[in-house]
């Protein structure tokens, strides 16, 4: 049986064909002459035996292939639809889902359910029932006994996964961010009225006191010339009865309008205390929502890390080298972003360890350590980050040859010495090497800066340490999440900026009578970091009314702290990135563009690529990053996702970049938006079939340019020349050895090295 996630692929893909087979079946009882279904039943069965056949479910593979003939001898007008076939097709499904609930449950296949179908394939198509009307006589076709076992095979058959389309999750993600945004507005705005509810209650007790002052100046007052309200009490005198004015009068009902209207203040305070406490309640409910819908679209980190299983075999072979490869923290989970967009980077990291970290057997022995090196990926969550440990213990970073490198390189003058984590941080620039001459797997200048770059798209960041003879550990740290991650918000020139708050060391105040500018240079305890003024880098006019003004500390690299002078720091809160686009994707100076809770849209500042690296070195780095990957780029066209993600792993596992179609318009949509150097597809597929995508590649010239493998279950001589005279350049049977595979896509493929 395969691995747990490809079966789990299978599964889930199963419980969908096996309910396109009973509706299937059940329409064409109703109308038994009306065949346009049978197509779709035909391929539903033919994408479930070849699943099966690869995931190594033979009894499966064995019942489907059943199916799959008598369905193809109705489609070819060979046998009619009868009450009896029809029958053995829904028995035939039963047996089918007894197989896989087996399965769930982690019982082996019986052999003696497939013994039983064809038993009963034997009993419709028996001459001797096949010429009368078998449903006229008493006598069933299928026994009671099977009848009582069918019957017993009722059950639900579930594999705890749901099929959800990735558009579909990118769309919940994008309407939490809304309810993100809406939620800041809603927090933003109550702390405006409870602002103003101070200052009205301020002003409500000045009242108050007014009137009170009033009140008692005045309650018993009795001027020389009484105007009495009522005359009816002239006849009373003063201490006859209690007599007031007009201005007592006013003097009371001033008070008791103010009494009035502080009850409802305290009822309206009330009521947006309630209100924030809602609001507040919200908050939690879209952070749980958020952290649920993310969680849909994680991947463990042991299927990234599965990657590098052969590539680390077959580096070290050809570098004669042993090495033996240890993971942890499989478990772990990563956003299917990240997981996507990691691969790259860390097989830079790994290609390094091989290349310059791991030495050789006999250099191992000579040092007292085993002839086999160790590198090893763990993975581990902290806090809203993600950490990928990548260690190795070979021979570490030589920084005596970094520090002649770079005096050579005239990054540093002859003398000048720099600590420990500077000299690491020089590993990271454009075109550094400490390799003199080339080979297939080091020493081209093109490496770790590029590794930093895509580690910084993705708002993360990257150390090393190292120990001379020990080893060496390169860790990344990432978010958990690339759609709502928690920002800090500044000003500069006017405008509102945004930077991941993961990527804080922390925040200063920098008196600018102390910040010399011409080196650049700025006070940070008992010592001075690099500082640089954010108004100064995108050329704005700075609003500063003081002289101490906000500094954002960056820890760039081990060793390298970098301080971004701001005018204002206005904030934190959580929010969404959205990408720039492709319009806009070379403004390295940002990550992307956040939404603020007034609906204003701030860019997101790239800590990197703002106080690093100049843009044109990043965009010839980034040219040469293409022109590598030409050649190794590997489109898979198959309606069954067992069979995409079983051949992707093969295939990425050898370092190709994998592109997957369902069917041949997706295919064809594919091959005009992305670089495809090899087609590796199936015959029989909905919308476009495996021989219409070939006519079409034929048609527009690209068969002598891209060469296509057909992959399929159809291995007659028939089905192969067909392919062949559309331009197919080789032919492969399912199920296949793995190693089949890969000889036959090296074969076509002018293979490049990796870098």
């Amino acid at each position: 049986m395969a691995e747990k996630p490809l079966l789990d692929f299978f599964l889930a893909e199963a419980e969908d064909h096996l309910g396109v087979l009973e509706k299937g079946f059940l329409d064409l009882e109703k109308n038994p002459s009306e065949l346009s279904e049978v197509q779709e039943l035909f391929r539903a069965a033919h994408t479930l035996k070849g699943s099966a056949a690869l995931v190594k479910l033979n009894i499966i593979s064995e019942v489907a292939h059943s199916l799959e003939d008598v369905l193809e001898s109705i489609r070819d007008g060979n046998t009619p639809v009868t009450r009896s076939v029809i029958d053995w097709f829904l028995h035939t499904h039963d047996s089918m889902k007894f197989l896989i609930s087996e399965i769930i449950s982690g019982n082996p296949e019986k052999k003696e359910i497939a013994a039983e179908v064809q038993e009963s394939l034997k009993e419709v198509f028996s001459e001797k029932k096949i010429s009368k009307n078998i449903y006229s006589e008493k006598k069933k076709v299928i026994p009671e006994k099977r009848q009582e076992a069918r019957r017993k095979q009722d059950i639900e058959v579930s594999s705890n996964y749901v099929r959800v389309h990735v558009d579909n999750i990118e769309q919940m993600m994008n309407l939490v961010g809304e309810l993100t945004i809406l939620k800041n507005y809603l927090l933003s705005e109550t702390k405006e009225v409870l602002n103003l509810q101070g200052e009205v209650n301020y002003a409500n007790s000045r009242l108050i006191k007014e009137i009170d002052e009033f009140s008692s100046r005045y309650a018993y007052s009795i001027p020389d010339k009484i105007s009495y309200v009522d005359t009816l009490l002239e006849d009373f005198r003063e201490l006859e009865f209690d007599r007031y004015d007009e201005l007592n009068l006013f003097a009371r009902k001033l008070h008791e309008i103010i009494d009035d209207i502080t009850e409802g203040i305290k009822s309206l305070t009330g009521s947006f205390v309630q209100f924030s406490d809602h609001v507040k309640t919200m908050e939690r409910l879209n952070t749980d929502m958020r952290n649920l819908i993310s969680q849909s679209r994680m991947v463990e980190a042991g299927r990234l890390f599965q990657r590098f299983t052969r590539t680390i075999r077959s580096l070290a072979h050809q570098s004669d080298k042993k090495v033996r490869f240890v993971v942890s923290g499989t478990e772990t989970r990563i956003d299917k972003v990240i997981y996507e967009r990691l691969s790259d980077p860390l097989l830079h990291i790994i290609r390094n360890s091989i290349s310059h970290g791991i030495e050789s057997p006999e250099e191992r022995v000579s040092k007292g350590k085993s002839e086999e090196g160790r590198i090893s990926l763990l993975a581990r969550r902290e806090g809203n980050s993600v950490v990928i440990d990548v260690k190795d213990d070979g021979r570490g970073v030589d920084l005596k040859s970094v520090h002649r490198k770079a005096v050579k390189m005239g990054i540093l003058q002859k003398g000048e010495r720099l600590t420990k984590g500077r000299l690491i941080s020089l590993l990271f620039r454009p075109g550094f090497s400490t390799h003199e001459e080339t080979d297939m797997m080091s020493g081209r200048g093109v490496g770790l800066d590029v590794v930093r770059e895509a580690i910084a798209e993705l708002n993360g960041k990257i150390s090393v340490a190292t120990s001379e003879g020990k080893g060496t550990i390169f860790r990344i740290k990432l978010p958990l999440t690339l759609v709502i991650i928690n920002t800090v918000k500044l000003k500069a020139g006017g405008i509102e900026f945004v930077v991941p708050s993961s990527l804080i060391q922390e925040l200063i105040e920098v008196d600018m009578h102390q910040y010399d500018r011409e080196k650049e240079s700025v006070p940070l305890r008992e010592s001075h970091v690099q500082g640089k003024d954010l108004c100064d880098l995108l050329r704005l006019d700075p609003v500063r009314p003081g002289t101490k003004i906000p500094a954002i500390v960056f820890n760039l690299m081990l060793g390298k702290q970098v301080a971004l002078l701001v005018d204002e720091i206005t904030g934190q809160e959580d929010t969404v990135i959205k990408p720039l686009g492709r319009f806009l994707e070379g403004l390295r100076y940002y990550a992307g563009v956040s939404i603020s809770a007034d609906g204003k849209l701030m860019p997101v500042l790239s800590p990197v690529g703002l106080l690093e690296r100049p843009i044109e070195i990043e965009e010839s780095i980034r040219s040469k990053g293409k022109d590598v990957e030409r050649g190794r780029n590997i489109l898979i066209v198959d309606d069954s996702l067992s069979v995409r993600k079983f051949v992707s792993i093969i295939l990425e596992q050898k370092g190709y970049n994998v592109y997957a179609a369902s069917n041949g318009m997706e295919a064809l949509t594919i091959i005009d938006e992305h670089p495809v150097d090899l087609i590796i597809t199936d015959l029989e597929m909905p919308v476009m079939h495996g021989y219409e995508l070939l006519r079409e590649l034929k048609r527009r010239g690209l068969s002598w340019t891209i060469p296509t493998v057909v992959l399929t279950s159809r291995g007659s001589e028939k089905h192969k020349e067909k392919a062949a005279s559309l331009g197919a350049k080789d032919y492969l049977i399912k199920p296949f050895e793995e190693e089949t595979l890969l000889q036959t896509v090296s074969r076509h493929l002018k293979t490049l090295p990796l870098t």
